[in-house]
């Protein structure tokens, strides 16, 4: 008895709550109807006056953090906006789009399908949010003592690796180079925060050494890389950061995938079995390391 009146006591702690609760947004109901609003506010902001004074980086810094971010932080976002905003047809999120478009699927199924194929955790989301883990473990370490540590655990590997190579989750070659592009695109979104004597850059500097350090084993920094490292800038968490990074990535997945859907079939080449190959999942030296 003393048993199931004790289970009766813990069950009654388990209570679902009476609505749904949210510290985002807060809806003020209209003084006629209030099944409709009248006003809402984000964080407390009236949504209206950020509509008129506030850019769109703003207002998606302040929905994914609380608050209002400083210009120079609004700013650094913009510019991986635009470093981000197409990752062109060989990423596989965009391949599927496009492969889906001149297949015919309907328009509003493009933006998902490639999307899941940019959650995964290979050139994709999961990535980002792997990054973020491995800068906030290691940002009191010396980056270049680290870099060191990692390239003397993975030299077998990295020797007899021809293709692509990722070392630690957002840093690796492209190809078996470095990815220029994406490196020269890192420059010009970190540079002006860098050079901004007002801006404290800890996981930027962090990781920028990072980077250096791995140049002469032909490793870089990788788009996951340079979104992680801003991310952490911004104060933006390792799951929060799985969605911020596909909603950027977004415009340019579907733009592709819906440029297609005006074409015929016969515009994407069809690809024999041969020249299909399959490669066993890396793993990571971050993870082996994390295993231990």
């Amino acid at each position: 008895m003393l048993g199931k009146k004790k289970n009766s006591e813990q069950r009654t702690d388990f209570v679902y709550a009476g609505k749904t609760q949210t510290k985002i947004l807060l809806e003020q109901p209209s003084e006629s109807n209030h099944y409709i609003s009248q006003k809402s506010y984000l964080y407390g902001y009236d949504v209206a006056q950020l509509i008129s004074k506030k850019s769109f980086a703003e207002t998606l810094l302040l929905l994914f953090t609380g608050e209002l971010p400083a210009a120079a932080n609004a700013r650094l976002l913009e510019r991986l906006m635009i470093a981000l905003i197409n990752l062109g047809p060989r990423h596989p999120a965009v391949k599927a789009s496009m492969t889906a478009g001149v297949s015919k699927s309907n328009a509003e199924h493009l933006l998902p399908i490639g999307l899941s194929v940019l959650g995964g955790k290979e050139n994709g989301a999961q990535e980002v949010a792997e990054a973020i883990s491995f800068i906030y473990a290691n940002i009191d370490k010396s980056p270049q003592f680290l870099a060191d540590s990692l390239l003397k655990e993975s030299a077998e590997e990295l020797a007899q690796h021809s293709g692509e190579f990722h070392l630690v989750a957002g840093f690796g070659n492209y190809y078996g180079s470095i990815d220029e592009l994406t490196q020269a695109h890192a420059d010009a979104v970190l540079s002006p925060t860098v050079e901004d004597k007002d801006q404290h850059c800890t996981y930027i500097d962090w990781g920028l050494a990072f980077v250096e350090r791995l140049e002469s084993a032909n490793i870089g920094i990788l788009k996951t890389g340079l979104a992680a490292m801003v991310f952490c800038h911004l104060g933006i968490a390792a799951r929060e950061a799985v969605g911020l990074y596909q909603l950027l990535c977004a415009p340019g997945i579907f733009a592709h995938g819906v440029e297609q859907t005006h074409k015929p079939i016969t515009a994407m080449p069809m690809l024999s079995d041969e020249q299909h190959f399959y490669q066993q999942q890396q793993t990571l030296v971050g993870d082996r390391a994390n295993d231990k």
